[in-house]
């Protein structure tokens, strides 16, 4: 059984400070695994410094609410921007818990442009239909409502209770299996 990630807030809340690239102040990050971490935004941080990273960022916001290019996702949101996507800004207005990871090692890269020139998605993760076999979100993550066995282990977050663990069984509901290739 997984571990809540409301339990792993206070190991969020001892992890180092982090000055996230363009960004204001530090935030609080702890790492789950290689792929994975939580981070905890503060109220009221902000990142003006526009850019992009080189590799493609997914994150599920669990707490508050986290402002990127002019979307905002608020708990139970699951965020995918592919690499390259320009950022115009970003906000943590009232701060936020973000499960977050890359899908490579990221380098920020800022830049003069003004204008978001990448997609980027927003899911429901707890309403949206799901299709048998699963939605794929990215190109490293499918959520399911039915369970599956995967080939390797894998980061099974679960929707509602929000749980993680690694596993290469999924548990019942719905699930957000984030596999490493």
């Amino acid at each position: 059984m997984g571990t809540t990630l409301v339990d792993l807030l206070d190991a969020a809340l001892l992890g180092g400070e982090v000055l996230i690239p363009g960004a204001t102040v530090p935030a609080r990050l702890a790492r789950l695994s290689d792929s994975a971490s939580l981070l905890r935004l503060p109220p009221g941080w902000t990142r003006p410094q526009h850019g992009h990273h080189l590799a493609g960022e997914e994150f599920v916001v669990l707490g508050g609410e986290l402002q990127i290019s002019g979307v905002s996702y608020l708990p139970g949101h699951h965020g995918w921007l592919p690499a390259g996507a320009l950022r115009h800004s970003g906000a943590a207005p009232v701060g936020a818990l973000v499960l977050c990871g890359f899908a490579a090692n990221s380098v920020w890269v800022p830049s003069d442009l003004d204008e978001p020139d990448g997609p980027s998605q927003r899911t429901p993760l707890a309403s949206v239909v799901i299709p048998a076999g699963g939605l794929r979100l990215t190109p490293r993550s499918v959520l399911h409502d039915t369970p599956v066995i995967v080939p390797h282990p894998a980061e099974m977050i679960t929707v509602g209770s929000w749980t993680w663990e690694r596993s290469p069984l999924m548990p019942e509901g719905r699930v957000l299996v984030r596999c490493e290739s």
